[in-house]
């Protein structure tokens, strides 16, 4: 195990700039572009949520003994468990049953049964109620719906007796009970949903239902937003319908509408805490490294799925830069503050000449203080006044950051 004082950074920063062409990668609540106003001009935004979700799929991906699953239907799943891995699907109410007690007995009697959007219901924005959905997400180890089913298991006999005579959490409607009433013992399992793992560790989580399973993150995902001022435009379409255009002398169009969409380069910025990240995983650096290592890896080469059907933007970063720092974060979009004009040379270079310039003044400011290393990969191999060492490859600058955050790897 390693002292998280004893490494020699205690953050990296991510500063990617990409390019991405006309698309709705992330959306309002009207099914526009998301926006902000930057220095008093509108740019097109992608929100920390929109970002992370891709990022964790992939470190899970990566690290898949450190996966985790954020769901309303825990409970769904170990019943689905207990049929298909213990009791049959003739024991499907047993099994039911069961995963409700041991729920309740795991959580202490979280309040269970929630209303949910229901998109094969009549009517825009329609609710319909879901005995098994948990009131609050869960975000728990993906080992752990297989536990509890395993525990519950154990029990087999006392729910097909309790299911007969009427009794246990199901009966009293889950929830909170002045008294226990559940057939799984709570002592047996106290804690199990608080328990944590790497991807959570790094991620955090929010979940006050269940004492003690708070988990501050150990990444911070700003929002992107273009370097330069967005045009929103709109895309008209038509569908067509086949048998009408198979047929003379009737319309072809099916269908007709419009949607927004924008377009340009982004900053993304994202910033790790090393140390903070070896200590929620109980000083395991190597655990700490893999998991950096993955989120970097995520952070560069995923986007926004949303729309993606239609738009297909899968580009990859026009440059990415990475420090390594002793004593804070450093957020470089400042240098955004002033929108980049492109004309015909577009705005992905003048948006690396102009992150480079501002961090040349930052570690003019600072005099370097705090900064262990910098390094950039991008479209281009003139090396980078300010954004520290060039190299070839994003893979490269990862390498190099990692080993600067926690030493180099033998």
């Amino acid at each position: 195990m390693t002292s998280a004082s004893a490494l020699p950074a205690g953050f990296i920063d991510l500063t990617v700039l990409q390019t991405i062409p006309l698309s709705g990668l992330n959306r309002d609540g009207d099914g526009n572009p998301k926006s902000v106003v930057v220095g008093g001009i509108t740019r097109a935004r992608l929100s920390p949520q929109a970002v992370k979700r891709p990022v964790r799929r992939h470190i899970e991906r990566a690290l898949p003994a450190e996966a985790a699953v954020r769901t309303r239907r825990l409970i769904h799943e170990i019943r689905d468990i207990l049929v298909s891995e213990h009791w049959g699907e003739e024991n499907t109410e047993l099994a039911e049953f069961a995963a409700l007690d041991v729920f309740a007995a795991a959580s202490g009697g979280m309040k269970v049964g929630s209303a949910s959007d229901d998109d094969s219901a009549p009517g825009d924005g329609a609710k319909t109620k879901d005995p098994l959905a948990t009131a609050a997400l869960i975000y728990t180890p993906a080992t752990t719906p297989a536990r509890l089913a395993t525990e519950a298991a154990r029990f087999r006999t006392e729910y097909e007796n309790a299911l007969k005579a009427g009794t246990g959490a199901k009966a009293k409607g889950g929830g909170k009970s002045k008294k226990n009433t559940t057939i799984a013992d709570p002592a047996a399992m106290a804690g199990w949903l608080a328990e944590s793992n790497g991807t959570i560790a790094l991620l955090g989580r929010t979940l006050m239902e269940i004492g003690g399973a708070d988990r501050d993150a150990c990444v911070q995902v700003a929002s992107a937003f273009t370097t330069h001022e967005a045009i929103i435009e709109v895309d008209f379409f038509v569908a067509v319908d086949d048998y009408a255009a198979a047929t003379a002398g009737i319309p072809d169009v099916g269908q007709m509408g419009d949607s927004q969409q924008t377009n340009g380069t982004f900053v993304r910025y994202a910033t790790i805490n090393v140390r903070a990240l070896v200590a929620a995983v109980d000083g395991d650096a190597e655990l700490a490294r893999r998991l950096c290592q993955a989120f970097i890896e995520g952070f560069v080469n995923t986007l926004p799925t949303s729309g993606q059907t239609n738009s297909a933007v899968w580009t990859l970063p026009d440059l990415v830069h990475f420090a390594a720092r002793d004593d804070r974060p450093v957020n470089l979009s400042s240098a955004f503050d002033k929108p980049v004009r492109g004309g015909h040379d577009g705005h992905a270079e003048p948006s690396i000449h102009a992150l480079a310039a501002y961090a040349q003044t930052i570690e003019r400011l600072t005099g370097g203080r705090g900064l262990v290393k910098a390094v950039h990969a991008y479209t281009d191999t003139i090396p980078l006044p300010g954004l520290g060492d060039n190299v070839d490859s994003y893979d490269q600058a990862a390498a190099d950051i990692l080993d600067a955050a926690f030493g180099s790897a033998k």
